[in-house]
Order: structure tokens, then sequence, then C-alpha cells
């Protein structure tokens, strides 16, 4: 028994000095990093967030800090695109989209292909016309889940995009361990529709001043274990006005 309280005894020394050890460690660390300066916008080596900056994309068509021009594209595989060019400001949301559904058969039917123009009114600022316009806009262009890229994004250099500074990210999941791509083997292994393979190509340039994603291009693109195709191209610029 005295012998088996001493082995105890000393494994519960060795653990306090590993516990001391480490967080005297923790708290020089600490101590280290309080005194480096903090900055609110990542540097040009380190990655911004692209979901995020996105947010701030959205988030400036809610309640912009100065008026601007937006152009918006995106077109799937299956042929549907829709592309949008908007005047944001105070006021509200003014503009034009334009729709195309190429020639689609449903069963029996068959509806023709058809080109689609109307007007976008959102105006008076956060009416019922402006909500309509803000969520089109929001959930046509800007909901590509740019998160998924995030795992293989490289800073591509500085330079100016309508009227912006802003950091240009390239970013490709070739070859990429990223976690969208385990999320999907489980799919494949629910019975879900068997995905061979899955990326995120394309570009991305994000302001300097606030942090904003002012223009955007990029596919998602799947590939299935039967040899089909299907993906999305999503394009988007902001220009000062």
């Amino acid at each position: 028994m005295r012998r088996q309280g001493r082995v105890l005894l000393s494994i519960g020394v060795c653990c306090g000095l590993v516990l001391s050890l480490s967080c005297s460690s923790s708290s020089a660390k600490r101590l280290i990093d309080s005194g480096k300066p903090k900055s609110s916008l990542a540097k040009a080596g380190d990655a911004d967030d692209l979901q995020a900056a996105m947010d701030k994309l959205q988030a400036s068509l809610e309640k912009p800090a100065a008026p601007f021009h937006a152009s918006f594209k995106k077109s799937g595989v299956n042929g549907f695109s829709a592309q949008c060019e908007a005047d944001v400001s105070a006021d509200g949301i003014s503009g034009q989209q334009t729709d195309f559904s190429p020639a689609t058969e449903v069963g029996s039917a068959v509806f023709p292909a058809a080109t689609r123009s109307r007007e976008l009114n959102g105006t008076p600022y956060h009416s019922q016309n402006w909500y309509t316009v803000y969520g089109g806009i929001s959930m046509t262009f800007l909901n590509g889940h740019i998160r998924d890229a995030q795992p293989g994004v490289k800073y591509a250099g500085d330079e100016q995009i309508g009227g912006y500074d802003a950091r240009r990210y390239d970013f490709d999941l070739t070859g990429v361990d990223a976690d969208i791509k385990k999320a999907m083997s489980l799919g494949n292994a629910a019975g879900l529709r068997q995905t061979k393979d899955y990326n995120v190509k394309g570009s991305a340039w994000i302001a300097k001043e606030d942090g904003r994603m002012v223009r955007f291009r990029f596919d998602n693109i799947y590939t299935f274990a039967d040899g089909k195709l299907d993906g999305t191209h999503f394009e988007g610029a902001v220009t000062r006005k």
C-alpha cells in the first residue's frame, strides 16, 4: 500500500510540474502577444475570410456607407442564367435584372427558351419593394457558398478594382483535403447521389478599407460517379460612385 501511495504521489507531482510549465508558457505567450500592435484588417500574407467578406458585401446592400453600382451574373451548366445591374444608395436599390431559361422538358411538357427582363425598383429604403429587391439579389447572386473555397485560398497581390484598393485572392480546391469534401463522402455513404469530386475555383478581391468583397468570379463544380457534371458560375463587381 505504501509503495502504491508513493507511486501515486510521484505521478501527481509530475502532472503538477507539466501543468505549471504549460501555464507559464501560455502566460508568457499572452504577454508577448499583448505587446504586439493589433490590426482589424489582414496583412498581405494573411488570408481574409472569404465568406466574411461576402457577408460584408451583402450588408453594404442593406446599409450602404456610400453609393455604389453593383453588377452580378450567375449561370448554370443547365443553361439557366441571370444578370443584374443595380445602383445602391441610402435611398434604396434600383436597376434591372435579366433572366434566361433554356428550352426545358418536364415529363411530356416542353417549355420553350425564354428571356425575361424586369426593372428593380427597391425604393424607398426598407419598403416592401426594397425587401423584395434586396432579398432577390442576395439569394440569387451572393449565395454561392464561397466559404467552401477557404482551404484553397492564396494571396495573389494588391490591385485597384472599381475605385477600391483591394487584396486579390485566387482559390482552387484541386488536391485540397477540404472539410466540404469529407462531408460529401459522408453523403455518399448515406446513399445520396454519388459525388466523385467537388471544386470551387476562382478569384476574389477584398477592399482594404472595410474588408468588403468588391469583386468575385468563381465556379462551383460537381463531378458525379456516373461521369456527369453540374456546376454554377458566379460573378460580381462593385464600382464606387
